[in-house]
């Protein structure tokens, strides 16, 4: 099964394998069988080595399957069948090894595996022969004869995952390392005539195992480099450029009167030893490293056109001419100041504001208050702050200033109302007034202060309340509480009322978050 284009360690292996193989048939001592021991201690540490590498090849497939899905994913498809492919084969070979162990050794069912230089029966040669060929003349119809057909199968299945191109290359490749055919003229000697008789007849477990420890190097060598012919190819197929296109590129298209407008003019698919010569309107440009730089101060209102052309020197020393036209936009200076909610500022909340300058990124734009607080909203990001106002109804305003290439420009002032917080409404039983069925009322905890057609999410907090009750032919009941909840005689007098009576709820003092306290609306409710 040897292969070729393996690494020196590799082929010394194979090679000590093949001249303890030979010395078995003249019955050397139990120093071969020890040797056979080293060597497969040194294969598992080939397997564990190659699959560390090529477990870096996946993770190199995932990551270029994050940077371009499209270009990447065929090639992740084969190498994932591929990585299919030899897990699948490499489990197989792991447990025929195991059962080798297990059963040349006689160990007790459930027992903790052990390696191979722990064997009692390292040179037991009866129970491997067995288990890999039978008894029959050929070998054939056991476990080597299984592991043969899974090979063969193996190899089919990743050479199909391959595309044309490659399958001649690998399909030899995979040949050289899974050699399965038939031993013929002096490899057929001692009547070894199979694949199954040549490879595992009349060999010690120490021999056996150690050659499917070199099978097990062979999948992951055979693994590691399809997988990395694979990733190799993505960039590999990449577009190679033929034609030539002008591009204009600026840092903006829209610019504020005052400011300087510049963009990068170059022809893409350049050449970086041969400068092309660049005109805008009549005059040539400062051509370095293929980009020509244009920049002209920005005047005027509105869109600015321009256009020039391209001159570029072919092979044959003449010239090829290409035309280009762009456009800019000039604005006056403006800017964009908005309070999320209701357009005005109220005064003992979180105002959530944004501020912007069109064509100006948020990080170079300042926002100063007067009036107010204004401090950044780190949840809402670049651009949105919140504003805290204190203190009496009034005005404030925000002055906003942009940064533009190192200097300062203030964009405009923007005033607000700073206003009070309107009063809740008083609840019960999600009623402010009208009819309520006795045991719908009885069953309330307490008065909830609603704001009602507001956009913020506050939650005031009643304080005090009296609850009277009118009934006719009876006489007037009032009980006040110390906080929003009806208290035990509240609820008793509502659990006596009858149908018709009056009950009032009134003087609902509450605390409001901009820390006032006032008196809201009353409650009037006839019982049902």
């Amino acid at each position: 099964m040897a292969g070729q284009k393996l690494s020196p360690r590799q082929k010394m292996i194979g090679m000590m394998y093949l001249v303890l193989t030979a010395l078995l048939a003249l019955n050397v001592s139990k120093e071969i069988i020890n040797a056979f021991v080293t060597i497969n201690d040194s294969l598992e540490v080939t397997v564990k080595n190659l699959t560390g590498k090529n477990a870096q090849a996946y993770a190199a497939f995932d990551k270029q399957m994050q940077n371009d899905t499209a270009k990447t994913e065929p090639f992740f498809k084969k190498a994932q069948i591929v990585k299919k492919q030899c897990e699948d084969l490499d489990k197989y070979v792991a447990a025929l090894k195991e059962e080798l162990i297990r059963t040349t050794d006689k160990m007790e069912a459930g027992a903790k595996m052990i390696p191979l230089r722990e064997m009692k029966a390292q040179d037991n040669y009866d129970e491997p022969t067995r288990i890999m060929c039978g008894d029959k003349q050929d070998g054939r119809g056991h476990k080597a004869t299984e592991l043969k057909t899974k090979i063969d199968g193996f190899k089919k299945s990743v050479i199909a995952a391959l595309d044309p191109a490659d399958r001649d290359k690998f399909s030899k490749r995979l040949d050289e390392l899974f050699n399965t055919k038939d031993p013929s003229g002096k490899e057929a000697e001692d009547g070894k005539k199979t694949w199954e008789m040549a490879n595992f007849y009349h060999n010690p477990v120490v021999a056996t195992v150690a050659l499917l420890s070199k099978v097990q190097s062979d999948i992951k060598n055979a693994e590691s480099e399809i997988v990395g012919h694979l990733l190799s190819a993505i960039n590999a197929a990449d577009f190679k450029f033929d034609t030539l296109a002008p591009k204009v590129i600026a840092p903006s298209s829209y610019v504020i009167e005052g400011q300087e407008y510049s963009a990068d003019i170059f022809l893409a698919a350049m050449s970086s030893t041969s400068d092309p010569e660049i005109t805008v309107g009549g005059s040539a440009l400062t051509v370095e490293g293929g980009v020509g730089m244009y920049k002209v101060r920005a005047s005027g209102v509105g869109e600015k056109k321009y256009a020039g052309f391209i001159k570029v020197k072919k092979p044959d020393n003449t010239y090829e001419t290409y035309p280009f036209e762009s456009s800019y936009i000039v604005a006056k200076p403006s800017a964009s100041v908005a309070a999320d909610k209701m357009n005005v500022i109220y005064i003992g909340v979180p105002n959530p504001i944004t501020v912007s300058v069109p064509g100006v990124p948020d990080e170079k734009v300042k926002a100063v208050p007067s009036g107010f607080s204004l401090t950044p909203d780190p949840k809402a990001g670049r651009g949105h702050f919140i504003a805290d106002a204190k203190g009496q109804p009034g005005e404030g305003k925000v002055t906003v200033t942009a940064d533009f290439n190192g200097r300062p420009m203030q964009m405009g002032e923007f005033r607000f109302r700073l206003k009070r917080i309107p009063d809740p409404v008083a609840k019960i039983g999600g009623k402010k007034d009208g009819n309520i069925p006795k045991s719908a009322l009885a069953a309330q905890q307490g008065i909830i202060p609603t704001m009602e057609n507001f956009d913020f999410e506050l939650y005031p907090k009643v304080l005090s309340f009296k609850m009277s009750r009118y009934g006719k032919g009876r006489d007037p009941i009032e009980k006040s509480a110390e906080s929003g909840a009806l208290t035990g005689d509240m609820k008793s007098i509502i659990e006596q009322s009858r149908a018709g009576d009056k009950i009032l709820f009134e003087y609902i003092k509450v605390s409001m978050p901009d820390g006032t306290t006032r008196t809201v609306n009353s409650i009037p409710l006839t019982v049902q």
